[in-house]
């Protein structure tokens, strides 16, 4: 159970709309502070603001997962005291509640512009990112982890070296003993972080694992982002074929491929980065039941989607894009004109 807000020690100040939290290290991890506060905060009806100073780097467990509520922002010292937000440069003021973009602090004030020290240019690095969610039967013999094993084995040349509830990662990789953990805590969902094996030889990875009860079942979510050797992404048939191989194994209901930037150890820096484009996504059975396969893979724009997974029910892949093309996301919202009202109608049968 988390702390109550007030007590969560990784909390350094608590308004009415938002906790802050001020971390000052080279790199910020979610550790057991900073979960146990993102967890108290969102009990209590807060989010979470964390301030570093600009040299501060986050993990991935941290980008994706801190920053999804509407208040949330990575809040970055500069060299000149001003503050901006670490993921899009916009200057930043304190209003007394929270932190908000200059413009909106208080009214009438000078329109938001981009710090300086945002837009700082420095080698970047490709950043491949999954999100993939499949569901499972809640029987006995359920073990989970082994969708990571293969999205880790196929980009990175191996399995994952451990798993954790905050990171440092201190437990050595073992699906029993990640599904002994979550039956444990069942029916409330589990959030986990995955490591990747150190070592030159393999790319820098870290991903994350949620268990979720359903009506229909577990539903298991990974993601994972792994450090690219350049700015070039996998082609987009190979990670088709990824994916292709957990839908054959896994009841797929959907993933998601992205290429983004960031430094060359799959940290992320408070710093202009070329937009994060998609690779390709796939569909679950789900929701491509109310209609054939060959009428959802005619999508504007994709000429070559297919069907993966099972013959008797098939997922739908969708390549995009190289993952460096931001007009792609043009794709992607004529794709998802296709899929939204394909997933309403499965979700009323």
């Amino acid at each position: 159970m988390p702390n109550d807000l007030t007590f969560s020690p990784g909390v350094d100040l608590i308004t009415d709309k938002v906790a802050v939290v001020m971390q000052d290290r080279p790199v910020i991890g979610m550790s057991a502070w900073l979960s146990d506060a993102l967890t108290s905060a969102k009990a209590a009806g807060r989010d979470v603001q964390l301030i570093t100073p600009k040299t501060s780097r986050l993990t991935w467990p941290v980008r994706s997962t801190l920053f999804g509520g509407l208040n949330a922002k990575w809040v970055v010292t500069a060299d000149d005291g001003d503050y901006f937000d670490g993921l899009n440069g916009v200057r930043l003021k304190w209003n007394g509640e929270q932190f908000l973009a200059r413009s909106t602090a208080k009214p009438g004030e000078q329109t938001s512009d981009l710090h300086p020290d945002f837009a700082v240019q420095e080698d970047l690095f490709g950043q491949l990112q999954f999100t993939v969610r499949v569901r499972h039967k809640p029987v006995a013999s359920l073990v989970l982890g082994r969708v990571a094993e293969r999205l880790f084995t196929a980009t990175t040349g191996t399995g994952p070296a451990g798993w954790s509830t905050s990171e440092p990662v201190t437990q050595p990789w073992s699906p029993e003993a990640l599904t002994e953990y979550c039956r444990g805590r069942a029916p409330d969902p589990t959030w986990l972080i995955l490591a990747g094996q150190p070592g030159e030889e393999f790319r820098p990875a870290v991903g994350t694992l949620e268990t979720r009860r359903t009506q229909s079942g577990l539903d298991e979510t990974v993601t994972l982002a792994v450090a690219q050797p350049g700015m070039d992404f996998p082609d987009v048939n190979k990670v088709g074929d990824w994916i292709d191989e957990i839908a054959d194994n896994f009841e797929l209901i959907s993933a998601m491929v992205m290429g983004s930037y960031g430094a060359a150890d799959g940290t992320y820096q408070p710093r202009f980065a070329a937009m994060a484009s998609p690779i390709g996504i796939a569909a679950g059975h789900e929701a491509v039941e109310g209609s054939s396969v060959a009428e959802m893979v005619k999508v504007e724009g994709i000429s070559k989607a297919l069907a993966i997974g099972p013959a008797h029910a098939p997922a739908i892949w969708y390549p995009i894009g190289n993952g460096r093309n931001p007009r792609d996301w043009e794709k992607y919202a004529a794709l998802m004109k296709k899929l939204i009202p394909a997933e309403a109608l499965a979700g009323r049968k």
